[in-house]
């Protein structure tokens, strides 16, 4: 049991130190994280599948979930059902969150609201809009929501027979086909559908001219000015200088989400977005400006400090060791000092039995001293073989690096027994007691 004691208080540090440090710093990052884009060939799918492939290049795995938009998105978050999520600003107070799960990351590029329509020319504002059916996006999507709140400052309602919610590849067709009159969409300038309806000479993409009434009404909105001929300068679109509005498309994720976790998407993201755009100036993305919900604690570092020693230091597969790491130094740091410590403790608690041993062996031995006649000698032996009797147990337990102190101890009661023997073998006259 001796020998084992060393590595047994060895175990019970290494596991005292993995649960504090797992405790104070959290656990190893992930392999793998699931990011909810949006519909299929949308620009939040688009850009999903490229943080996939640069995650995936150094080692952490992302596997994409598409979804209807950033409504159903921020649900998911708040559901504990993925740990990424690509959102719109402006959406997420229309989100039950009360344990506040959900955590901003970034913004990562503005996204334009694009209304097109078939009015021509005549059509000056969204108050005009009630020739026909309108597509408002799909269902649970940012698109939905910010056409609903634009539509209702004009007195238009969604609950209107003629307001549809269709995903944007369907309604691009209808629009196209003359079954609706007007289409939403909010996304990137570099969605197909946008160049395809731009190129269109039935279709006219809607001038938001008052703007800055727009974005006084609503904070999340901002005001893009696309000049003629800014996307394609051979074919002239736009044709004409044309005023939107757009919001900022934001990267969000789980409150528990890894530190890691969120340096590595941001790392990718500024590689992605940090050159700018046709509309977004360089430098300028990702930001933390336009970040609606509360901002993720490792995401307001990085954005405000950079990124992190370790980060910078080594690759995303040997930051999942750092934990194992620091546990065998953070215990090595501590076993060495107690191993040392133990011993002295070990020898400390020998001395001090064997020190109570040695009184009692002097008691006995002042009262052999003392006695006056052979029943009092006889006495103080029996005393005497009741005592080595008691610490029997304790010399056949002490360690072999100890086995001198049993000797000495033996050696003594010898003595003293020896010397009591003596004067009770001249008391009754005898040759030997013993």
């Amino acid at each position: 049991m001796h020998r084992r004691l060393p590595w047994v208080i060895a175990a019970i540090v290494v596991t005292i130190t993995a649960v504090t440090i797992v405790f104070l710093a959290g656990p190893s990052p992930p392999r793998a994280i699931t990011l909810a884009t949006g519909q299929p060939g949308g620009m939040y799918d688009t850009f999903g599948a490229q943080y996939a492939a640069r995650l995936g290049r150094i080692g952490l795995r992302t596997e994409i979930v598409q979804t209807s938009g950033s409504l159903d998105n921020l649900r998911r978050l708040a559901r504990g059902e993925v740990d990424v999520a690509f959102v719109q600003s402006g959406t997420y107070a229309l989100v039950a969150d009360a344990q506040t799960r959900v955590r901003g990351i970034a913004a990562v590029y503005l996204e334009p609201l694009w209304v097109f329509h078939r009015g021509g020319q005549g059509v000056r504002s969204l108050s005009d809009f009630t020739r026909g059916r309108i597509s408002i996006g799909p269902p649970a999507s940012g698109t939905e929501a910010v056409a609903t709140a634009l539509l209702r400052e004009h007195g238009i309602e969604a609950t209107d027979p003629n307001v549809v919610r269709l995903a944007n590849p369907l309604a691009r067709e209808q629009l196209a086909r003359g079954d609706l009159f007007a289409a939403f969409f909010v996304t990137s300038y570099g969605d197909p559908i946008i160049l395809d309806l731009l190129a269109r000479s039935d279709v006219t993409l809607l001038s938001f001219d008052r703007d800055t009434a727009y974005v006084r009404k609503f904070r999340e909105l901002r005001p893009v000015k696309l000049h003629e001929g800014l996307l394609d300068l051979r074919r002239n679109l736009p044709a004409r200088d044309t005023m939107l509005l757009a919001e900022a498309a934001l990267l969000a994720g789980r409150a528990e989400l890894h530190p890691r976790v969120v340096e590595q998407i941001l790392k990718v993201a500024q590689s992605i977005h940090s050159r700018g755009s046709l509309i977004d100036p360089p430098l300028r993305f990702p930001s933390q400006d336009g970040v609606d919900m509360p901002l993720h604690d490792a995401a307001e570092v990085y954005l405000n400090q950079g990124e992190s020693f370790l980060s910078r230091m080594l690759p995303y597969p040997l930051l999942r060791w750092t934990l194992i790491v620091r546990v065998l130094v953070v215990s090595l740091i501590l076993w060495i000092p107690l191993m040392r410590f133990v011993p002295e403790v070990a020898g400390w608690s020998v001395n001090r039995r064997f020190g109570r041993l040695y009184a009692s062996l002097r008691d006995v031995e002042r009262r052999l001293a003392a006695a006056r006649d052979a029943t009092e000698l006889r006495t103080g032996l029996v005393e005497l073989d009741q005592l080595m009797q008691k610490v029997q147990p304790l010399c056949d337990a002490m360690p072999t690096h100890r086995q001198h102190d049993v000797y000495h101890w033996r050696t003594h009661v010898a003595f003293v027994r020896s010397q009591a023997a003596t004067r009770l073998a001249a008391m009754e006259g005898t040759t030997s007691v013993s």
